[in-house]
């Protein structure tokens, strides 16, 4: 059954848990509802002797005067809707029959038979019995009464056949109004199981097209949901796959772009070297551009493996305890030197503890102050605070802002601005920086631009 539609797994796993609980009640109802019309008949018995017992009266003779219909008479309209009864017998202690009264002939063996045991009863409590007798049942309650110093037997009773009719009539209406409810839960859960697959299959076919790659035929579920819940997870998946297609696609065409420049210039002069085009200086010239393009070629290739290496593999990543100050310390000592005229503004505490890889750390960080030394003015910034469990660089400069267009693709590979180099510099300072856990936003704000780093602090329990 696992390999049907889950509609149709749905509506049988259902019709066969509605069908076994049918079955259930159908066998258990009639046996439950027969022991409660036992108690209740014997209740009403009782309740009925009671009321009958005040209104016994005898002749001089010692006959039995009429006795008048006492039961309630909603009581009466039920009763006579199910055709029952409670029957009446008066007899001596010696066993003659005083009176009675009944709805049919009951056989006097029957009768006696109830007399002997309403006196085999030693105490003078109202008693409950049972007769079977010639296939009938007889329910019974049964008290020996005095009137004025006149010894009787009062015995009301019932045939359980009426019970059995009762029982059987209730049976089948409950089996109708069963069979009824059944039949429209059943329908309820066909509706449902469409209800709850349609969806599922419309998301099922939406997921095709994103295998086909088309990402713009949009999704419309309304629903708030669970699969609602998923449908938007699809949808957000949908995005992040279109980004990441498009990203992939525009790597690919300048990755052809920078690899296939150099490789052009070096094949260019081989070939003239070959030929003889090249003689004396010019020779030499030659050499020094294909070595030059060969290093290029060699540093792009290099930056590609080392940041596929972090992109797919986060173990490699080696924490250890430093503090970010101190890093950027090393690193104004070495880049400085770069563009001499821009004034460095230090604002970073003394301390700021961090765990990471410093080696991977130093190389994120200078891969941000490459680029804005690039593009600055006058001055770089540099500031860092704790905020929580958080540490928080930012990295600023006051040159011109970047393109709106290219801002949200900033970190993406081979997205570069017009003095850019290659273009993998900020992708593998992002990549560093999330294996770290932290991240990295790039903004415009007066004078320049801003980077923000945020990194996980170091705990004072990793301290100790």
């Amino acid at each position: 059954m696992k390999n049907w539609p889950l509609a149709q797994q749905i509506l049988v796993l259902f019709m066969l848990l509605s069908t076994v609980l049918g079955i259930s009640v159908g066998v258990l109802y009639p046996i439950a509802i027969k022991q409660y019309l036992l108690n209740n008949v014997y209740t009403l018995l009782e309740e009925e002797f009671e009321t009958l017992a005040g209104h016994i009266a005898f002749t001089e003779h010692r006959e039995l005067l009429p006795v008048p219909a006492s039961a309630p008479f909603f009581l009466q309209l039920l009763l006579s809707k199910y055709e029952y009864s409670f029957d009446m017998l008066v007899y001596s202690v010696n066993g003659r029959l005083l009176g009675s009264r009944t709805t049919e002939t009951v056989p006097v063996a029957d009768a006696a038979q109830l007399f002997r045991l309403a006196a085999s009863y030693p105490r003078a409590d109202l008693q409950r019995g049972t007769l079977d007798r010639g296939g009938e049942t007889y329910l019974f309650v049964s008290r020996k009464m005095d009137y004025h110093g006149f010894p009787y037997y009062l015995i009301l009773f019932s045939k359980e056949r009426e019970l059995n009719q009762i029982n059987a009539v209730l049976t089948r209406q409950f089996v109708i109004v069963f069979a009824v409810l059944l039949m429209i839960s059943w329908l309820l859960a066909s509706w449902f199981s469409r209800y709850l697959t349609n969806p599922l299959r419309r998301l099922g076919e939406w997921c095709q097209n994103i295998a086909r790659r088309q990402f713009d035929i949009p999704l419309k579920l309304d629903r708030q949901d669970e699969i609602g819940e998923l449908a938007r997870s699809f949808e957000a998946m949908k995005n992040q796959l279109k980004e990441y297609d498009e990203s992939q696609r525009y790597f690919v065409q300048n990755i052809s772009h920078e690899l296939k420049t150099p490789i052009m210039a070096i094949q260019g002069y081989a070939h003239a070297l070959q030929e003889g085009v090249f003689q004396g200086e010019q020779a030499k010239k030659g050499l020094h551009i294909i070595m030059e393009e060969s290093r290029r070629l060699e540093k792009v290739v290099e930056q590609l493996l080392y940041l596929t290496k972090i992109e797919s593999v986060a173990e490699m990543v080696q924490k250890t305890p430093l503090n970010i100050s101190e890093l950027f310390v090393f690193l104004k000592q070495r880049l400085s030197v770069l563009n001499p005229q821009i004034a460095w503004i230090d604002r970073l505490p003394p301390v700021l503890d961090a765990e990471g890889d410093g080696e991977q750390l130093s190389t994120a960080f200078q891969n941000i102050i490459e680029n804005q030394l690039r593009y600055a003015k006058s001055m770089l910034v540099l500031e860092g605070e704790k905020r929580g469990e958080q540490l928080r660089i930012t990295i600023a400069n006051d040159g011109p802002p970047i393109d709106e267009n290219l801002l949200p693709h900033l970190f993406q590979r081979f997205r570069k601005g017009k003095s850019g180099k290659h273009g993998l510099g900020l992708a593998i300072a992002r990549a560093v920086i999330e294996a770290h856990g932290g991240t990295i936003q790039a903004f415009n704000e007066p004078p320049g631009v801003r980077f923000v780093v945020t990194l996980p602090a170091r705990t004072k329990t990793a301290k100790t």
